[in-house]
């Protein structure tokens, strides 16, 4: 994945996470859909703009929304008959 931006975040362990955030490639069942990836954790906000120059705050952008409308729910009924929540043994 060829990261189209990265955002940071304060956690509640009083550290900083990063994300890089892109699209899945064609070859993924998830193509297209938008991704998230864990860059890393830093100790110090300056820590996090030394190592990723280019994050931003979470909050300036508006993260992307996954989609999973093309998903079965419970309710609907699947190959063989089965719903996607029963398990076959």
């Amino acid at each position: 994945m060829s990261a189209e931006h990265y955002t940071y975040e304060a956690t509640e362990f009083g550290d900083f996470a990063v994300y890089a955030w892109g699209t899945y490639e064609r070859t993924s069942v998830l193509a297209g859909q938008p991704k998230k990836s864990f860059v890393g954790a830093f100790d110090t906000l300056e820590q996090v703009l030394e190592n990723c120059p280019k994050a931003v705050a979470r909050g300036t952008i508006i993260k992307p929304r996954v989609s999973l409308a093309h998903l079965p729910d419970e309710s609907t009924p699947v190959a063989g008959g089965l719903y996607p929540d029963d398990w076959a043994d």
